[in-house]
């Protein structure tokens, strides 16, 4: 569910108010984020995503030779939608899973999400759900945790580095581990080059560019009236 937003009288955010049991929430439509982010996401998760049956077959090849060697299935390589089926479609305690039957099921919601659901669709519901880290779901709110701006304002260098955490959000958060989500952003961006979504000189120039990030991941404007309206909404709505 999105998050609670409290305005003051002309439109400007004061707060965000999580969700307790999951985080920060804002979903948009597809045209609202920037088409760099979308390539830049593309790139780095699953470079053949407009091609692809929602599935790798050469990963679940790999899977079932892993399982017939005894192995562990390991939870990398998977495509966009299978990483949406996973998420949005699975238990907890399936996604945590690193077996052969979870991964097949995992398969076959993606399959078949990909027969129900055009492209378009699955890389929203991807971009506005996938976790971003700080208590962040989905691109705006990770936007307004990291640079403290909505993502329609993000530039390529801001794009490359959001694009860059869902593999690892602890590893790779820039408030904490700036180096790491640097040397993040670069490989992100090298990507975009190789998949012919940017040119070596744009990448270089987005490398070169400093970034600033937000002051703090969870600002608040007029504290004593944001708590007064909060209050408010707990007795109302509980």
């Amino acid at each position: 569910a999105p998050s609670t937003l409290i305005y003051d009288r002309n439109g400007r955010l004061l707060y965000e108010i999580m969700d307790p049991h999951s985080g920060k929430h804002q979903p948009l439509p597809l045209a609202d984020i920037p088409i760099r982010l979308q390539q830049a996401t593309i790139a780095t998760e699953d470079a053949t995503f407009y091609d692809n049956p929602g599935v790798d077959p050469f990963a679940i090849v790999r899977a079932i030779w892993t399982n017939v060697r005894g192995g562990e299935i390991l939870s990398g390589a998977s495509t966009i939608t299978q990483q949406v089926a996973r998420n949005l479609l699975l238990t907890t305690k399936e996604r945590l899973q690193r077996t052969l039957a979870r991964k097949l099921r995992e398969s076959i919601l993606a399959y078949r999400m990909s027969r129900l659901l055009s492209k378009d669709e699955i890389l929203q519901l991807y971009l506005n759900t996938v976790y971003y880290g700080n208590l962040s779901y989905g691109v705006e709110a990770a936007s307004r945790t990291y640079f403290a701006k909505s993502v329609g304002e993000l530039d390529l260098a801001e794009c490359a580095l959001l694009a860059g955490l869902p593999q690892a959000p602890a590893i790779y958060d820039p408030l904490v581990n700036p180096e790491l989500a640097k040397q993040r952003q670069i490989t992100v961006l090298q990507l975009m080059v190789k998949a012919g979504y940017i040119s070596a000189a744009q990448a270089q120039a987005a490398s070169d560019e400093p970034l600033s990030f937000a002051a703090t991941p969870f600002p608040i404007r007029a504290p004593h009236f944001v708590m007064y309206v909060w209050e408010l909404l707990r007795r109302q709505f509980g």
